[in-house]
């Protein structure tokens, strides 16, 4: 099942310095804004917070302070604690009940002051500083502590060393299995020899060649190391603390290390038909809403919204909100109802449309993608970009390989006849899947997928499990050459024993 909002626990104590009223009620404020704060949780999302207070404290409720922080319409309880052992004078404890979208593990729970002692694995943990050491230190922005590490899939050379094998396949990261375009190949044996002149800062000539095959200003084209920059200067454009990000979840991770990264509130909803419900996108927009991101086709599941669900959804967002179309898997997509996203560009519409030479053209590992969005978009997010930010050989490679036709059409022809392939052997196992408009699919196992990623890693198969996306029980496979489909196969029917 894809991940939905859950309601979660998140523990709290501190200690109070004196048995007053003004003690007492500062500190539980205090306690519960460092709850929401470090869990980017709003008065909204709140279900209720139960408190417990030691018999030393009687001049006054911790829920007197919760009020003055502003949560008026949350339900509150407050009791006595029983004496047990190892526990703090004039200790304040909460539990706050939330529905969130965060997983058990990555909820944080605060112990603040003294009351760390109380539980040191969860003080330390959580920040992997305890307020001690906090002391000793630079202080840091809270709010990057929202941001949870990319998970990458694992490199082909690590698992040779921790299984030592000798042959392994990658179907994990959406890789071309054709390799890179020749002709960007070629391009760069060309240039080896001119790595010691700082790269073109602007990408003119291919700026120039990119906006000639779109049919856009070269000026209305953004250019990243790696589309997922390209994200991030967004992030750094437009956000502020207080916004909100809007998308759908399971998807891309860095829409929300975009948010979190400039201290706005990232907020996601379920998708629809495992695509992104526009529908609900656009009723949960509010005034505090900035961006919202829609990956489409989406990835982990592959499917995709239609032309017709864009142009009701575009019709009713408001002037304030940048739209982000992110079609990394665009030149994959066979659908006669895909939308053309740049046509809202040219129309000078707050929207921007991603896409990157990663996929389908081989290059994922020079890191170069781009975004185009109208004028007024895009020379703001240019303020923000680094100087030399897209590095020589992959303006280079990325000229080369938009010109290599026949790779494109190489790749589309092997990608489509593979996934025709699997789909049938998909069903011979019984596994259901999502119909893909990507270089990848997205199988439904109905059961622990971890447990089956770690038992293809020991037939040398790199697959995606679903747990980092909260589908504990799918797996994502790429699409790959004949040859590593079909070992695909094989090795799931060993692991499934079907």
């Amino acid at each position: 099942m894809l991940s939905l909002p859950m309601t979660r626990g998140i523990r709290g104590a501190i200690t109070v310095e004196e048995n007053t009223e003004a003690a007492i009620t500062s500190a539980a404020r205090r306690l519960v804004e460092a709850m929401m704060s470090a869990n980017q949780v709003d008065a909204e999302d709140i279900a209720c917070i139960i408190f417990s207070s030691t018999p030393d404290l009687d001049a006054a409720f911790p829920a007197t302070g919760v009020r003055l922080a502003g949560l008026t319409t949350v339900p509150l309880f407050s009791a006595r604690e029983i004496p047990v052992p190892g526990s703090l004078p004039r200790c304040i404890r909460a539990l706050m009940l939330v529905t969130t979208n965060l997983k058990q593990e990555d909820i944080r729970h605060v112990y603040l002051g003294e009351a760390a002692k109380l539980r040191p694995d969860l003080a330390v943990g959580q920040t992997g500083k305890t307020d001690q050491l906090e002391d000793r230190m630079p202080s840091y922005r809270k709010n990057i502590l929202d941001i949870a590490p990319y998970q990458p899939g694992k490199p082909i050379s690590e698992v040779k060393r921790e299984k030592g094998l000798t042959d392994v396949i990658k179907l994990a990261s959406n890789e071309n299995p054709l390799g890179p375009s020749p002709k960007a190949v070629a391009a760069l044996q060309q240039s080896l020899g001119s790595l010691h002149i700082y790269p073109d800062g602007s990408c003119f000539e291919l700026r120039q060649a990119l906006a000639k095959r779109l049919g856009v200003d070269p000026m209305e084209l953004i250019f990243g190391n790696g589309s997922d920059e390209v994200i991030k200067m967004l992030g750094l454009t437009f956000l502020e603390p207080g916004d909100e990000v809007l998308t759908c979840e399971p998807t891309f991770s860095e829409y929300a290390y975009a948010a979190h990264l400039m201290g706005a509130r990232f907020k996601s909803l379920a998708l629809k038909d495992y695509a992104f419900d526009l529908e609900a996108l656009l009723t949960a927009i509010g005034p505090k809403t900035k961006m919202v991101f829609i990956c489409n086709p989406n990835n982990p599941t592959g499917a995709y919204v239609n032309k017709s669900a864009v142009e009701d959804f575009l019709a009713g967002v408001p002037h304030h909100v940048l739209v982000v179309f992110d079609e990394a898997y665009y030149e994959y997509v066979t659908a006669e109802d895909y939308p053309d996203t740049i046509r809202y560009v040219r129309e000078g519409r707050n929207v921007v449309v991603l896409r990157t030479f990663s996929k389908i053209y081989g290059l994922a590992g020079l890191r170069i993608g781009y975004g185009i969005a109208p004028g007024h978009i895009a020379q703001l997010v240019r303020r923000v970009r680094e100087p030399f930010n897209v590095n020589a050989a992959a303006q280079i490679a990325a000229l080369a390989a938009l010109e290599d036709e026949e790779h494109v059409r190489r790749s589309r022809e092997l990608n489509e006849a593979g996934k025709a392939w699997l789909y049938l052997e998909l069903e011979k196992l019984g596994l259901e899947y999502v119909p893909s408009q990507t270089n990848f699919i997205f199988v439904d196992l109905k059961q622990d997928s971890q447990v089956v990623y770690q038992r293809l890693l020991d037939r040398g198969i790199i697959a995606r499990s679903g747990g980092v996306f909260g589908c504990p029980n799918w797996l994502r496979v790429s699409i790959g050459t004949e040859e590593e489909n079909c070992r695909l196969i094989e090795a799931l029917a060993e692991v499934l024993e079907r």
